[in-house]
């Protein structure tokens, strides 16, 4: 017992170095594991940062692009009228939807149990599986909606309350690609085709033609009865000549404002600056001399709308 409790010399030096040896196993060790868990955070790092550099070149390539995307899809001027309106909130949802669409790769979340639905949905061509991520997902943008519209598939990094955004706006980019591939077609045949001056010209004339219509209808805002009314009353109901003054830049902005009320608008203006001549006057009091002027400065307004209208080039 005495022994025990009291070693000897040899044998607290053996105690020492079994001692010394178990912590110098413990640091090892602990070393180790440290070492262990910094090659996975560093692995993880550079996994995310790889993610970062490719959203952040997608996002650049989109920003260099987005004024060949805007003239695709509908003019400047629609593109900025429809910015304005959006909320910051909306503009980042957006954002980051479009970044999800730049990817090569779009996949998404969904359970071991449906994978056969959703790789059938994911496309033939056109399926991806990600074992990185351990997702199914595709490359293409008009196979997004039947996989969101299955419920079985949530697109990977967007709120389920944006699927709807993401669907419109991967037929936007459907649309485009189509409307792309038309026009690469129609050129090839163009460009195969021996054709007179006169039939290049009678092309290109039907081109412009066309160009103008699809305008014509992406501003199109239907006239209210009232302005209806009101033009028919001015003997300017005919709807060829409505669609000529669009023509005009001397009526101002055409957007968010139908043909008539654009119509009307200058008219007015017109009227408004015949009644400002007689400020000084002090006739200007006189509501019927006034009224007389008025109505006169939107004769003269008229009169003047169909000569700008007939001086128009023909096309």
């Amino acid at each position: 017992m005495t022994t025990f409790l009291r070693p000897d010399a040899a044998k607290q030096a053996e105690l020492r170095q079994k001692a010394e040896q178990k912590l110098r196993d413990k640091k090892a060790k602990d070393k180790v594991t440290a070492a262990e868990r910094k090659r996975k955070r560093d692995k993880e790092k550079e996994r995310i940062a790889a993610i970062e550099e490719e959203l952040a070149a997608n996002k650049a390539k989109r920003e260099g692009s987005a004024t060949t995307t805007t003239a695709q899809s509908q003019s400047p001027f629609k593109a900025a009228v429809v910015a304005a309106r959006q909320s910051p909130e909306d503009a980042e949802r957006d954002e980051r939807i479009n970044a999800y669409l730049d990817e090569r790769e779009m996949l998404g979340h969904s359970s071991y149990e449906d994978k056969d639905l959703i790789k059938d949905l994911c496309g033939e061509g056109t399926r991806v599986f990600n074992m990185q991520r351990r997702m199914w997902g595709t490359t293409s943008h008009e196979r997004l909606e039947a996989l969101i519209r299955s419920h079985r598939w949530q697109p990977f990094a967007i709120e389920p309350e944006w699927n709807e955004r993401l669907v419109e706006l991967a037929k936007q980019r459907t649309e485009a690609l189509h409307l792309r591939t038309e026009a690469t077609l129609m050129a090839k045949r163009e460009a195969s085709m021996t054709v007179s001056p006169e039939e290049a010209a009678r092309i290109a004339e039907e081109r412009e033609r066309g160009k103008r219509a699809a305008m014509m209808r992406e501003w199109y805002t239907p006239p209210t009865e009232q302005d209806k009314a009101r033009v028919k009353a001015l003997g300017l109901g005919d709807s060829a000549f409505l669609d000529e003054t669009q023509r005009l830049v001397e009526l101002g902005p055409i957007v968010g404002v139908s043909a008539a009320a654009r119509v009307l608008r200058w008219i007015d203006i017109e009227a408004e600056g015949a009644r400002c001549k007689f400020e000084r006057d002090p006739r200007y009091w006189d509501a019927a001399f006034m009224q007389t002027i008025e109505d006169n400065g939107r004769t003269d307004a008229v009169t003047e709308l169909r000569k700008l209208v007939a001086a128009l080039p023909t096309v």
